[in-house]
């Protein structure tokens, strides 16, 4: 559905109206808006293009409310959202929880509605409506190649507007297409930045185009968004035979901007684990080096594998990727991974792979960033200097507050620890005041979020259930609704203590495709998250089909808790049931009837269709003498009255004293019987006699009482009644 918002620098001066005792003092900062989406995954008004532009050190700090509607409170790298806005506002605005939020109020469309906006005490005025303007989805960078069918390759999708600003978005997906126009999609997970990252395998083919489709952000009055989705970027999948692999400058090494700087890739095989003594001959190998916010850069490196790069000015700290690719003839040189360092002016670095991107409330909150300095050499020996300059400062800053202020440790090891009393975004910072300027870490935003209170029922009772029941039939709730922020959390559940059971619990859910599906509880079942408006699970019981039983005491359902804190918080909860029985045909119903059906079905048709029939050329000539055969007509027997089979009963037919055959066996002379084998068959009491060929004599038939096969040259005679059976 597309939502039309009037845009926040188009907002009449009604929104940007400040509520009565909204004057701030000087030094206040922050701004209260609405937001669109469902927290916590929201674009909000305090965060728009033109709002952040007028504030370096902008962050989300936490959720307010004033009882009716949900807001997101932005500061500085301090806490006025709380210490300025809320006290002065208190009885009329307190803080939010984002899933609260979402449980009460749900998905919000007010991302243009400023409800509060102060810099430095002062109401900010809204700015003049600007001109019509474009947004587009882009692939802002793909994982240098050259790329082999499975390589791992990392996209980065954004959209942006005419000017190049970043508009927040909040989320998107990757589409894939192979050569055989087979498209994958790839879910992406928005990074602080605000663009959508993504990591996949290539597909087998020899290309692929990639696409990034942004989910829709909120639109002003003057702003359209180019297209759904961004112009497909394409690849070409080849076969590598060997692999590059950047080994200077190091991972997480300080590069000084301004000063040359030595590259260096080592060779190695098409598994990138066996280096190659000697390259190749014809080879030609590239560095590609990406610097944030700069265009790449791609370096042709000489015979050794070597080459040099002068990093650009960088006020601040910036990342640099670099990768080496290239070919030997047609073979191809695929990169073995990516190589991230610094880049400053002053050639410091922050290595933050140490530092916690969630804490929770009440439990110590800490890590350590690691200050990096260039490798030895002339950039190493300016830094030095530098930092041993008595007038140099460190600032450990924590949300404007100071942890720490002094010369430089002596370890390059800067150490946050605190322990919060209230949920909210933290803004950790680094500091260093020079002769030369000052020299700040990129500020790292960590979310405080409450401790888990985990409270779950004591059993799932699922009662009385028959054999043969569908799983829907028999479902608990394992209700989390009375926990404390149970939805922030994975969870795993793992059924035990069946043993000799048949019933087993499953969980039921809708899949992506929003049809009911069930999974297993045995070993174990990973959660990754709980709605956070309906924070209940199913847990249904698939039962025997046939078979009774009751519940054994050992039967349980542990739900984990997967956050290493609070795994110590693991709940059991009973399982109960039994299963009523079902008798033979009460078990075995649904297939016995419809087998006796079909099979007296069979036996009908079989009762019509299995008796033997004459076959088509039989006749019969009678006489009632030796003489009179000779002028005899054939009769064929299915002629006869009375030939056809019946159920269950071969055709036969009767031959009787005065000549006449037909359907009446009673009394008859001789009986015919059609068989399946001889044709026709001679039964009776007899006598029944039949001549010798060669000497004319007549002799008694032996086996008629068995059933005698005629022969088509013999004459037969019964008392007075000559015949022959003709086949």
């Amino acid at each position: 559905m597309l939502r039309v918002l009037a845009a926040l620098f188009t907002l009449v001066p009604l929104l940007w109206t400040i509520p009565a005792g909204a004057q701030g003092e000087v030094g206040d900062t922050y701004c209260v808006g609405g937001y669109e989406g469902t927290p916590p995954n929201v674009v909000a008004a305090c965060d728009r293009p033109d709002v952040r532009a007028m504030h370096p050190r902008w962050h989300f700090h936490n959720w307010v409310t004033n009882g009716r509607e949900c807001f997101a409170c932005y500061d500085e790298n301090d806490s006025t959202c709380e210490t300025k806005f809320l006290q002065r506002n208190q009885g009329t605005w307190s803080r939010g929880n984002e899933y609260d939020c979402a449980r009460v109020y749900g998905e919000m469309h007010t991302a243009g509605v400023v409800v509060e906006h102060i810099i430095n005490g002062e109401p900010v005025t809204p700015p003049p409506p600007p001109p019509p303007m474009q947004l587009e989805a882009r692939v802002e960078r793909i994982s240098p190649g050259p790329y082999t069918a499975g390589d791992q390759v990392t996209v980065v999708g954004a959209v942006r507007d005419e000017g190049g600003a970043l508009r927040r978005i909040t989320g998107g997906t990757f589409r894939v297409t192979d050569a055989s126009g087979q498209t994958t999609e790839h879910k992406g997970t928005v990074q602080p930045d605000g663009t959508v990252s993504a990591g996949f395998s290539l597909p087998p083919s020899d290309s692929a185009r990639i696409e990034f489709i942004p989910e829709r952000p909120p639109l002003g009055d003057n702003e359209t968004l180019r297209a759904a989705a961004s112009e497909a970027q394409s690849l070409k999948v080849e076969v590598c035979t060997f692999r590059a692999r950047v080994v200077q400058p190091t991972v997480h090494e300080a590069l000084v901007a301004g000063q040359s700087t030595p590259l260096l890739a080592r060779l190695f095989d098409a598994a990138g684990q066996v280096p190659v003594a000697s390259p190749p001959a014809g080879l030609s190998l590239e560095f590609t080096v990406q610097v944030d916010g700069e265009k790449p850069q791609v370096l042709r490196a000489d015979s050794g594998l070597a080459a040099t790069w002068t990093p650009p000015a960088s006020p601040k700290p910036r990342e640099v990727r670099l990768s080496a690719g290239g070919r030997v003839g047609e073979r191809v040189v695929c990169p073995a991974g990516e190589v991230s360092a610094t880049v400053s002016d002053l050639g410091l670095g922050f290595d933050t792979s140490e530092l916690p991107r969630t804490c929770y409330v009440g439990l110590p909150c800490q890590g350590t960033v690691r200050l990096l300095r260039p490798e030895p050499g002339t950039g190493r020996q300016q830094v030095d200097a530098l930092l041993a300059d008595p007038k140099v400062e460190a600032r450990v800053v924590d949300t404007g507050e100071e942890r720490y202020r002094g010369p430089p440790r002596a370890d390059d090891r800067y150490t946050f620890s605190a322990t919060y009393s209230q949920p909210g975004n933290m803004s950790w910072s680094i500091v260093f005041q020079t002769p030369k300027g000052p020299v700040a870490m990129p500020a790292h935003e960590v979310r405080v979020r409450p401790p888990l209170k985990l409270e779950l029922p004591a059993e799932l009772d699922f009662g009385t259930v028959a054999a043969g029941s569908s799983v829907a039939k028999a479902c608990q709730k394992l209700d989390f609704s009375g926990s404390q922020a149970a939805e922030e959390h994975r969870w795993e559940l793992r059924a035990e203590g069946l043993g000799g059971c048949q019933s087993r619990p499953v969980l039921r859910f809708l899949n992506a495709l929003g049809q009911e599906d069930s999974r297993g509880l045995e070993p174990s079942l990973g959660i990754e998250a709980l709605d956070p408006k309906d924070r209940r699970l199913d847990i249904c019981l698939e039962v025997p089909r046939c078979a009774g039983e009751v519940s054994p005491d050992s039967a349980v359902l542990r739900v984990v808790p997967l956050t290493p804190e609070f795994k110590a918080q693991e709940k059991t909860v009973r399982l109960r049931w039994k299963v009523e029985g079902q008798g033979f045909l009460g078990c075995h119903g649904a297939w016995v009837w419809p087998s006796l059906a079909l099979l007296g079905f069979g036996l009908l048709i079989a009762g019509f269709t299995q008796p033997a029939r004459f076959p088509p050329g039989a006749s019969i000539r009678v006489a009632g003498s030796e003489r009179g055969m000779r002028q005899s007509a054939s009769i064929l027997l299915q002629a006869c009255p009375g030939s056809s089979p019946g159920f269950y009963r071969d055709a036969r037919l009767g031959l009787h004293g005065d000549g006449e055959v037909n359907g009446r066996t009673r009394n008859a002379v001789i009986l015919l019987r059609a068989t399946r084998g001889a044709g026709v068959v001679l039964t009776g009491l007899g006598p029944l006699e039949q001549q010798d060929r060669r000497t004319l004599q007549w002799e008694p038939v032996a086996d008629l009482a068995q059933g005698h096969v005629p022969s088509p040259s013999v004459l037969y005679r019964a008392g007075g009644t000559y015949f022959k059976v003709e086949l």
